[in-house]
């Protein structure tokens, strides 16, 4: 009698094994894309359970407590991993990509399972630790990561971020990827923590030569932000949901090509850049025994360092010359490489190497570089296989590059960028019509008769004073600033609604009007102001510096037919307005 005619109450039922195949009769599969996230391929599948909950269970963990409670762990996690390979196993386009699978931490034969199910079916199999599992550490841990690298399975850290494992199941685990837990995602648009924890454990991955997963995207704003902070890849809602595919596996997904064809930005400038100075380096295949090695490096020609990558082009690392030194030139050195018997794979030879996307800004290729003093380099990746090697001196060009172009246009005094990156970045934020957008124009009162009271030294200390504080409010909010010249500055944030855009900026020039106090004698502190002149000679009493701001909110959807002349113009025509409001803030909505 079919399972469906005969209910099984797992609650109550008697906790044999016929009880648990019953069950399992009754569950099923689903599958829900893992997405490049600049091309839209779909690089993995994670295998979800679907159906535990008509047999009266909360979740699949609850559904496995009990079952590890009833001593059927094991059947359950292996029927469920047999039949997870399985049914990937059969779909059209499964070996283009890779099936992700979590495997509870208590069932002790994962990985020797893992490993002969992805050799019987020849599928690419990556094994989904739990930061949240509590057994996921220590000795055992330990040699099913040396098992899985020998069996060619990969690791990725599930739950990143919520976990107790956190760094130290990082540096126990060395996974391929790191998957972010949905909780960072969720309101990472207008979060600025959340944004800013994001963006570093990207950089600090990918200095590492991990790879990450955004979990749980579900809106075009969380889309764009995890891309922009270099996010590889992304699952979630938005993309594509579980799915229970009958004959095919997508290749592309729709959802990613139509965010991405939106968006206008183009990284066409950083793309050229990086292939002109790439080293097309033939990689190594993980299981390439280790005597090309000897070969390899025993020509004069050879590179210092050579690429290995796995079966589906994606890069593992490096092998360097300067690590085999002792064993090529020794005098049994040759003789333990080109061992039939000893253990062939790469895997003792490979060294962690950054990584970085083709489209990736060369800002963040900077980055990942300086992340580590002793890189040799990064790795350059295109929809997530290996494309080719930028060295030390070819990154040393772009960092020299790179602070040419900055230096070109920064304001001497502040080394802030100037007109032409603020225009720049005007242009670029008015083509993002996902989020809103805030720029404030920000000037000080007063200044002429202060500087002419007090001198262009102190007048420079004012200005450095707020670009200080411009600064810090900029990198905390991952906003822009800028300064167009004297006492004139920018700030332009994005993914912040009007109300807290509004706040920040009152809370920048009231910082700046507490700190400008230091600039006078007790005085001019407790009169509050200054003697000076006007512009028309005659003396008077200014009030003590401040700086006020119009504030331009562009909402979401943008506005059609405005330029960056436009928003110039705007912002200058409103000046006024804002030097006399009480606040000092002039809001202009567009």
């Amino acid at each position: 009698m079919p399972v469906s005619a005969v209910p099984v109450d797992a609650r109550t039922g008697p906790a044999s094994g016929q009880h648990w195949q019953d069950i399992l009769a009754g569950l099923q599969h689903a599958f829900q894309p893992i997405v490049q996230i600049r091309t839209g391929r779909c690089h993995g599948f994670e295998a979800l359970i679907r159906g535990w909950d008509k047999f009266g269970f909360t979740s699949p963990l609850d559904m496995l407590d009990r079952a590890a409670e009833d001593g059927m762990l094991s059947l359950v996690e292996t029927t469920l991993t047999s039949r997870a390979v399985e049914r990937f196993g059969v779909l059209n386009g499964s070996a283009a990509a890779k099936l992700f699978l979590n495997i509870d931490g208590r069932y002790e034969h994962a990985a020797e399972r893992l490993s002969r199910l992805g050799r019987s079916r020849d599928i690419q199999i990556v094994h989904e630790i739990s930061e949240c599992d509590t057994s996921a550490v220590g000795p055992r841990l330990q040699t099913a990561v040396e098992l899985y690298r020998k069996s060619g399975i990969g690791i990725a850290l599930d739950d990143f971020g919520v976990g107790f494992g956190g760094l130290k199941l990082l540096y126990e685990s060395r996974p391929d990827y790191v998957k972010i837990d949905r909780f960072f995602i969720d309101g990472i648009e207008s979060d600025l923590r959340k944004r800013a924890i994001v963006s570093y454990l990207v950089g600090y991955a990918h200095a590492l030569g991990i790879a990450t997963i955004a979990e749980g995207v579900e809106t075009a704003t969380q889309f764009y932000v995890c891309r922009d902070v270099g996010c590889d890849f992304a699952q979630g809602y938005l993309l594509a949901h579980p799915t229970i595919y009958e004959d095919s596996l997508p290749t592309i997904n729709a959802a990613v090509e139509t965010l991405n064809s939106r968006d206008r930005r183009q990284a066409t400038a950083a793309r050229d850049r990086l292939g002109e100075l790439l080293e097309r380096i033939p990689p190594l295949p993980i299981d390439s025994h280790r005597s090309v090695l000897l070969d390899l490096f025993g020509n004069p020609g050879a590179p210092p360092v050579v690429p290995v990558v796995g079966r589906d082009g994606s890069p593992r690392g490096l092998v360097r010359e300067r690590d085999l030194k002792p064993l090529i030139y020794s005098r049994y050195g040759s003789d333990l490489l080109r061992n039939k018997v000893a253990a062939h794979r790469l895997d003792d030879f490979i060294v962690p190497c950054a990584i970085c996307d083709i489209s990736t800004p060369i800002e963040r290729v900077v980055e990942a570089f300086s992340e580590d003093s002793v890189t040799d380099g990064v790795i350059i990746v295109e929809g997530g296989e290996y494309v080719g090697f930028l060295g030390s001196h070819a990154l040393l060009r772009l960092v020299h590059e790179h602070r040419l172009a900055a230096a070109a246009d920064q304001n001497p005094l502040t080394r802030l960028p100037g007109n032409d990156a603020i225009v720049r970045h005007v242009e670029e934020i008015l083509s993002v019509t996902d989020r809103p957008h805030a720029i404030a124009y920000i000037d000080f009162d007063h200044f002429k008769p202060f500087n002419d009271t007090y001198g262009f030294r102190q007048g420079d200390r004012a200005i450095l004073m707020f670009s200080e504080r411009l600064k810090l409010a900029a990198s905390t909010l991952g906003g822009f600033a800028g300064h167009v010249g004297g006492d004139d500055f920018v700030l332009a944030l994005s993914g912040l609604d009007n109300d807290t855009a509004g706040r920040e900026v009152a809370t920048l020039l009231e910082r700046f009007r507490s700190d400008a106090e230091s600039l006078y004698g007790v005085e001019a502190r407790e009169q509050g102001g200054f003697h000076g002149k006007d512009r028309d000679g005659a003396p008077r009493l200014f009030p003590l510096l401040a700086a006020s701001a119009v504030l331009l909110l562009i909402p979401p959807g943008g506005v059609e037919g405005i330029g960056a002349d436009t928003l110039v113009r705007t912002l200058s025509a409103n000046k006024a307005a804002a030097k006399a409001d009480p606040n000092k803030i002039c809001r202009v909505f567009l």
